[in-house]
């Protein structure tokens, strides 16, 4: 359903992992034969996992050949989950042989394909780069973000972050992905960038952090004049407590390709529905 793979990497030391050792050690290498055998049917159908129950152990038995049974196959499915070489959990759970190492795997093969990375059944992944998300979360000033910090606690910050927001600040300058941000009247700002068009009132910290969302752009490799600029407009140029912080943090950008366009899209649906 979601595509296989022609080939798939392996690692060296395949043979080495106690969970191989251990079939190896009880059913000889026809057992190595069978884990080589399922991970090849796992790539080459459904890409990352595959459906194991009593009918499934009698088809695949049938296609390893005669020098194993069913009672051994499904031993040695036993002893690859007692060992985590698949995820004991989802193998419990859902009767799905799968692993976070197959998975990686398959989405790196796979990534330019086009898909929907919401509809993945069994993902495994999606918990360890949850954990990324919040590194990639914007470091503001407590003072500059209380009515946010208040709404999206995953906002706020504490001055150490801040130091680091304002370093990160200054490498951006050199590689003018994103333009710096001063007030009008100094040397930048909107009178240094007149295609974004920022209005004076955008610098008042008390009510915006400009700052702080042109950070975040930058951290999601958003340098698309045009989005930013619908970006800047439809969040009413970082207002605290507009909806873009919320998106900010409570969005897994992993599985989003096109994150400038996820932004303004959802930006826009819930200017629409609030009528703001």
């Amino acid at each position: 359903m979601y595509g296989g793979m022609l080939y798939f990497p392996l690692k060296v030391n395949l043979f080495e992992e106690i969970a191989v050792e251990l079939v190896e050690a009880r059913f000889g290498l026809k057992g190595t034969a069978a884990v080589m055998k399922l991970l090849c049917k796992i790539y080459k159908e459904n890409g990352y996992y595959l459906k194991w129950n009593a009918e499934q152990c009698t088809l695949f038995t049938n296609k390893a050949g005669r020098d194993i049974n069913e009672q051994e196959m499904q031993g040695i499915v036993d002893i690859l989950v007692e060992k985590t070489f698949f995820d004991p959990k989802t193998y419990k759970e859902q009767g799905v042989l799968t692993s976070t190492e197959i998975q990686k795997v398959w989405l790196e093969a796979t990534k330019r394909r086009k898909r929907d990375l919401t509809t993945l059944p069994y993902l495994l992944v999606e918990t360890e780069e949850d954990k990324t998300d919040k590194d990639r979360t914007c470091t503001q000033k407590r003072e500059n973000c209380t009515q946010d910090a208040d709404i999206f606690p995953e906002n706020a910050c504490n001055s150490k972050q801040s130091k680091e927001s304002k370093a990160k600040e200054s490498k951006a300058k050199e590689s003018k992905a994103l333009p710096p941000l001063t007030p009008p009247g100094e040397s930048g700002g909107a009178q240094g960038n007149p295609d974004l068009d920022i209005p004076g009132y955008a610098y008042n910290r008390n009510t915006h952090n400009l700052e702080c969302l042109m950070l975040n752009l930058k951290k999601l490799y958003i340098t698309d004049r045009e989005e930013i600029r619908k970006i800047l407009k439809l969040s009413d140029y970082g207002r605290l407590g507009n909806y873009v912080w919320k998106i900010f943090n409570g969005t897994n950008w992993n599985k989003v390709n096109s994150k400038g366009g996820y932004i303004i899209s959802v930006l826009a649906r819930e200017k629409r529905s609030t009528g703001s």
